[in-house]
């Protein structure tokens, strides 16, 4: 029997390939990077394990819970909520479902307010019934949250910039069925890095696979008529073709261009220092202005200790802004620490340029890659999360299958 080809090791890729390899079914997985994980890879610099931009897991996905051995990630999760920017002043808001003693303090620093707790009640409830990120809502993700009239401090100091952070979009024009998805993940579920960095998620899916069904560092230069070319000069015969390559990827191999404005970008910053004071687990969120570059920060090795050595703190800047330098993202820093020059050394920093894909422009790759026999995966495919890579992944796999 001929294998299934998987182009692309991201999540969806090696989802796919796990999928294939407990039913039995031969396949080849190539990656034209010399490590697995699209996205989701960690690496390890002078000491500290730095993510390819910021991330988190959310371990209360299905698929992610499905998919993974949590227990061997050795996970460590942060607080439920965030520090925010109020009165030139960082004040920490935790969720008001997993921490209630918190919600008194919340109320008293104005926060929220009860009308606000009672709205979230509301809505709770209603994403106990329909959070499914793929529903059709015609609204944008602002303007839902606009609609429910939530008190002005609540919706601009946490609604708002937590979900450009999530969303990587200013303007929040994702659909409001993400917002209420997300929403229900950050009300019920924990977000965690595993002590090995992201970079562990990918890694456990990897090793499961044989060595002699995977090709690193090799890519695809041309797919027709049966066959798959490698710039290696192999050629390999296949049963079924899955495509889990990244949006620009695909979209060169389908030969068919990229909607403008199809994905979000992002850049992560790391740098070391002595120490940070801090007491929660938890994201600085940085109010977004004119004069504002940088959307969240946060100690990652409060969270994690193990991503840094022995007496050195590791902190991640993330910013919207790809052409920003680790010198402007410093004196942004220093105004919001309240500092004077940060005693902060630069690491590393990730431009991702396909940090984020948005929904809604995908409709045409999709009838390209049907009409090609050509089954395609991704989060893009479906909505943006590892919980949809993961299932995107097992999708393919099971059609590929049948």
């Amino acid at each position: 029997m001929k294998p299934i080809v998987i182009i692309g090791a991201g999540i969806a890729g090696l989802q796919a390939a796990n999928v294939l390899y407990e039913a039995n079914i031969p396949f080849i997985l190539i990656e034209k990077q010399a490590q697995v994980g699209g996205r989701v890879q960690s690496e390890h610099f002078q000491g500290f394990i730095l993510d390819h931009g910021f991330q988190v897991l959310q371990t209360s996905y299905p698929e992610v819970q499905r998919s993974l051995r949590l227990k061997d990630l050795d996970l460590s999760y942060f607080d439920a909520g965030a520090y925010l920017w109020l009165d030139h002043t960082w004040t920490s808001f935790y969720s008001p479902w997993q921490h209630t003693f918190a919600l008194f303090q919340a109320f008293e620093k104005g926060i929220i307010h009860f009308s606000d707790l009672f709205k979230l009640a509301k809505l709770w409830l209603r994403i106990q019934w329909d959070a499914t990120p793929e529903t059709n809502l015609q609204l944008s993700s602002w303007e839902y949250i606009k609609s429910l009239n939530f008190s002005n401090n609540f919706r601009e100091s946490f609604l708002k910039p937590f979900f450009q952070g999530i969303f990587l979009d200013n303007q929040l024009s994702q659909p409001a069925s993400l917002f209420l998805f997300y929403l229900k993940q950050f009300l019920e579920g924990k977000a965690a890095i595993p002590k090995a960095g992201m970079g562990a998620i990918s890694q456990q899916l990897l090793d499961v696979l044989p060595p002699s069904c995977v090709r690193l560092g090799v890519e695809v230069k041309s797919l027709e008529n049966g066959k798959v070319e490698l710039s290696n000069g192999e050629v390999l015969d296949y049963h079924k073709v899955i495509l889990a390559a990244n949006p620009t990827a695909a979209a060169t191999l389908l030969d068919i261009p990229l909607a403008k404005g199809a994905i979000l970008q992002s850049k992560t910053f790391y740098f070391s220092a002595d120490k940070f004071e801090n007491e929660g687990k938890l994201l600085h969120l940085i109010p977004q202005n004119e004069e504002s570059e940088i959307l969240h920060f946060t100690c990652l090795s409060k969270i994690n200790p193990h991503c840094a050595p022995q007496g050195k703190v590791l902190m991640s800047v993330t910013t919207l802004k790809v052409d920003i330098s680790e010198g402007e993202v410093l004196r942004e820093m220093e105004k919001y620490l309240c500092q004077g020059k940060l005693n902060w050394k630069f690491l590393k920093a990730f431009s991702i340029p396909e940090s984020l894909p948005k929904q809604g422009f995908w409709k045409h790759i999709k009838q390209k890659a049907h009409k090609k026999g050509i089954i395609l995966t991704g989060d893009y495919t479906q909505y943006p999360s590892l919980q949809a890579a993961f299932a995107s992944g097992r999708l393919a796999a099971e059609s590929a299958i049948s």
